[in-house]
Order: structure tokens, then sequence, then C-alpha cells
């Protein structure tokens, strides 16, 4: 089985560092770089042309709506999902203003500066003052750059819709996703799972948006249990 591993907005591959040796014993895996492409449309055609035949996907934040996307492009394609906290509606208009003021603070050149105001707001409110966290987001968001960044915003913004797909996905799917989730709501994943309810819905306690960092054991044995199901 081969495993395409999506990273979330901002995050370099050390996001999936917590679980990569679960998906890894189960056969190759890929992390997909998401820095060049400024519409997800364009970043799942990337993964889909980069990746022949078959493949496992697995998204987390942004990473889920270009899993999403990559559903809808070539469903007969994938074989198993997981989608970790995301969600498959479009932005509010609330979050639209909020992106682009993140934008315009990296655009004046305050890349470093976003990267620290983000990380109260991705983590769970127990875990704000975890200088080791903090440490680690920091070492996965700055290789990703300012210009990856931007791309990777105006692409966020610009995603359709994709709440009418989630009937039709029958492939082993797992919705993963942090009680404390601050960025993206657990309701978004509740919304997910009653979409789908053949698929799997593991909630995180003392998880905000990083899960795979805050509650490493945990969600690793979400993602053994999702390979399981789809070996």
């Amino acid at each position: 089985m081969k495993t395409v591993l999506i990273p979330p907005l901002l995050c370099s591959p050390l996001a999936y560092a917590p679980v990569l040796d679960a998906a890894w014993t189960r056969g190759q895996v890929t992390v997909a770089d998401t820095r060049h492409d400024d519409t997800i449309e364009a970043m799942a055609q990337r993964i889909l042309r980069e990746n022949i035949g078959d493949i496992a996907v697995l998204g987390t934040s942004m990473g889920g709506y270009v899993a999403l996307e990559i559903i809808r492009q070539a469903p007969g394609r994938v074989t198993a999902l997981a989608l970790v906290s995301t969600s498959a509606r479009a932005d509010t208009a609330e979050q639209i203003q909020a992106r682009a003021r993140q934008s315009a603070l990296v655009e004046d050149g305050q890349f470093n500066a976003l990267i620290d105001a983000a990380f109260p707001g991705v983590v769970a409110a127990g875990n704000e003052l975890d200088d080791a966290l903090l440490a680690t987001w920091r070492a996965m968001t700055t290789p990703v750059g300012a210009d990856a960044f931007l791309r990777q915003q105006q692409a966020v913004v610009q995603r359709a819709d994709l709440r009418s797909l989630l009937p039709s996905i029958d492939c082993p799917t797992a919705i993963i996703h942090g009680a404390q989730d601050r960025l993206i709501p657990l309701a978004a994943a509740e919304e997910m799972a009653a979409a789908m309810p053949s698929a799997s819905f593991t909630v995180l306690d003392g998880a905000g948006h990083l899960v795979f960092h805050e509650q490493p054991d945990a969600a690793r044995a979400a993602i053994n249990t999702w390979l399981e199901s789809a070996s």
C-alpha cells in the first residue's frame, strides 16, 4: 500500500513525525509538497500526477481539503482516506478576513511574527505555554517560507465547499479531530461524520489542531486502526 501524507497549511513534513513510522510499516510513504500551487485543485492534480496508481490519502487541515479534492478528481484511485483536523466547508467571510490580515503581516516582512502569533490558536488552551510544542511548531513552519505560505493562503480562501461529495465516498475512511480544536471546531468533524456514517470517527481529548504532536500516542493508535481497515 502506498500512503500519501498531505501536510497542513504552513507545515513541513515534520507535522507527521509522530505517525510516520506507523504509515511506513504498511508500505511506501510519500509526504506531498504543497508549496508550489495557489489552488487546492492544482495541489491535488500535482499529487495525482506524481503518485502513480492507487493511493491511501491522509490529509490534515489544509491537507484534508486537498485530500477531498483528490477524491473529487480521481475517486477510483483512492483506496483509503483519513481526514484529520479538517472540514469539508469553504471559508466563512470571517475566516477570509482573518487570512487577509495574516497575509498582510507576512507581506510586510513579519513571517516569523506570524508563526508565533498563530501558535496559541493551533493548540488546546492547556498547551499554550508548552515550550516544547512551541519549538516544534517553529521547526515545522519556518522552512515553508513566506512565499509558499501566501500561495497556500490563496488556495485555501478560494477552495470549493465539498460537503456534497461526502456521501459518495465509499473507501475506508477515518475522521480524527482534537476535542479542543479552536481553529477548526469539532462541529466540522461531526458534520463530516454525519454525512459519512460508515466512516470511523475518533475525538482526541487534550488536543487542539495539532493532534499528532499534542496527543501522539492516541493519534498513532487512530492511524494504525485506519491503516488496518485499509489493508
